[in-house]
């Protein structure tokens, strides 16, 4: 059965491909919803899991996370973390009330452990379309899954904001820079790699050139090929 990850650049039009990608393979299409898984198995309120969704730390940038705390996620010592065994977070922890909070600015790696854990779980639990947060890193190497990488020209990308949120050109640029910004930073900080580059894909689709359906249509095309046992190699006649 086969599981997609689908990275997305905002404005290229990634989340409406993946919702077609799911139509075609009849998966389910987890996107917001793995904030939602997340919060229903740890008890965590999904607002903290939203604030801090697909962007990395920054002091500079967002300074009040180094005091504002929030609660962490449970912690199993009997499992290995994703990011490198570096779980609870390389920062101060404050035990309060029933649990252990976080300034922010620390927490957010255990929060991308957790997104990356619940992509696991769902991949090894059958097939699916998994949206952003990373899914191909978290699901790295895992057999049968397909790692797709969605972008668009700055221009388009600034067009399909405006028209999809009603912002003027300058509020759109500024958007589509900071989601740039926060997901590069996510990626780079907790998964050392780089969000853009090809390699870290089985295939990338500029949507410049290729209308969503179409690209839903070779998406789904690929994920079935990913699948689908390799025929066995006929034999060799004997000399």
């Amino acid at each position: 059965m086969p599981v997609v990850t689908i990275a997305r650049q905002l404005g290229s039009g990634g989340e409406e491909i993946a919702a077609a990608v799911a139509a075609r393979l009849e998966v389910p299409l987890w996107d917001h919803e793995l904030l939602v898984q997340a919060s229903e198995q740890t008890g965590i309120p999904l607002h903290y899991l939203e604030d801090l969704d697909e962007r990395g730390r920054s002091a500079w940038r967002r300074p009040i996370d180094l005091v504002r705390l929030i609660p962490l996620p449970p912690i199993n010592p009997e499992v290995p973390d994703v990011l490198g065994d570096r779980y609870p977070p390389t920062g101060p922890l404050v035990a309060r009330g029933g649990g252990l909070v976080s300034p922010a600015y620390w927490a957010a790696e255990a929060y991308a452990a957790l997104l990356a854990r619940t992509m696991q779980a769902l991949a090894a639990s059958g097939a699916a379309v998994l949206v952003g947060r990373a899914g191909n890193e978290a699901l790295a190497g895992r057999p049968g899954v397909l790692h797709v990488l969605v972008v668009g020209s700055l221009r388009r990308r600034i067009e399909r904001v405006m028209a999809a949120e009603g912002l003027d050109p300058f509020d759109a640029l500024d958007r589509v820079k900071e989601s740039d910004r926060n997901r590069a930073a996510y990626v780079r900080q907790f998964f050392g790699a780089d969000w853009l580059s090809p390699l870290r894909y089985d295939l990338v689709i500029n949507t410049d050139q290729l209308e969503p359906e179409a690209a839903a249509d070779l998406i789904a095309q690929a994920a079935r090929a990913r699948t689908t046992p390799a025929a066995t190699p006929a034999a060799v006649p004997a000399a």
